[in-house]
């Protein structure tokens, strides 16, 4: 019995560095595009840059979100579920 739950243990841990790895790398991709679009704040936008710059910054929001609800979700299983 105690080298099972020392399993569960090692397996739950490895699971919450996964998901804390997968944030990491989503916010450094974020970071990444964000440091893309610093480099036309001294550019006069276009109307087609606008409409670009705009664009991305709904798939970074929708990506945020996603992020956030998967979180949440996560977080109510445990609770539910976990003991």
């Amino acid at each position: 019995m105690h080298l099972l739950y020392d399993i569960v243990i090692s397996q739950a841990a490895q699971a919450v560095g996964a998901s804390q790895d997968a944030l990491i790398d989503l916010f450094e991709r974020i970071e990444n595009i964000f440091r893309r679009l610093e480099t036309y704040i001294d550019v006069p936008p276009t109307a087609g840059m606008t409409d670009a710059i705009v664009k991305v910054m709904v798939e970074v929001l929708r990506i945020l979100a996603i992020a956030t609800k998967e979180i949440k979700e996560n977080r109510a299983s445990k609770l539910i579920f976990g003991d």
